[in-house]
């Protein structure tokens, strides 16, 4: 553990403008992995007869689906030492199976005090579209327990 500890980034290491980037191409069989771990199990993400009925045309990754790899990312970015305090999430389009998504998050500002990192989060899909734009924090772990009783 001592070792781990040792290898992790410190807040003061991550700059402004610091960027990651994760690609990934979405199978039918991570839709219907996460549809059943989730619980979320709309027609629209599972059922190709009823998702080609709606303006959709076809079945939609679960949004949160894509939400999942902006996590993926943010620990690319930052390594284990950082844990999610915040996330918006606006959604600007369907991301379907097969498609490649890139998630690119860029940190834009730091507040010191709170050991707490803000990026700004963008997935575009393989034709260059976005599909989710946001914003996220991050917070250094381990201030995590000193920030709670400030």
């Amino acid at each position: 553990m001592g070792d781990m500890a040792a290898s992790l980034l410190k807040f003061e290491e991550i700059e402004i403008g610091k960027q990651e980037v994760t690609v990934c191409t979405i199978t039918e069989e991570d839709v219907n992995a996460f549809g059943h771990l989730s619980g979320d199990l709309n027609p629209l993400h599972m059922d190709d007869e009823f998702a080609s009925g709606t303006p959709f045309g076809r079945r939609v990754v679960h949004g949160m689906f894509t939400a999942a790899i902006i996590s993926t990312t943010h620990t690319k970015l930052t390594g284990p030492g950082f844990v999610y305090v915040g996330q918006e999430l606006n959604f600007k389009g369907p991301v379907y199976i097969a498609d490649t998504i890139t998630v690119t998050l860029t940190v834009t500002g730091k507040k010191t005090e709170k050991g707490i990192l803000l990026l700004e989060t963008v997935v575009t899909n393989q034709n260059k579209q976005v599909v989710l734009q946001g914003k996220s924090a991050l917070m250094e772990l381990e201030r995590v327990g000193r920030n709670r009783h400030e």
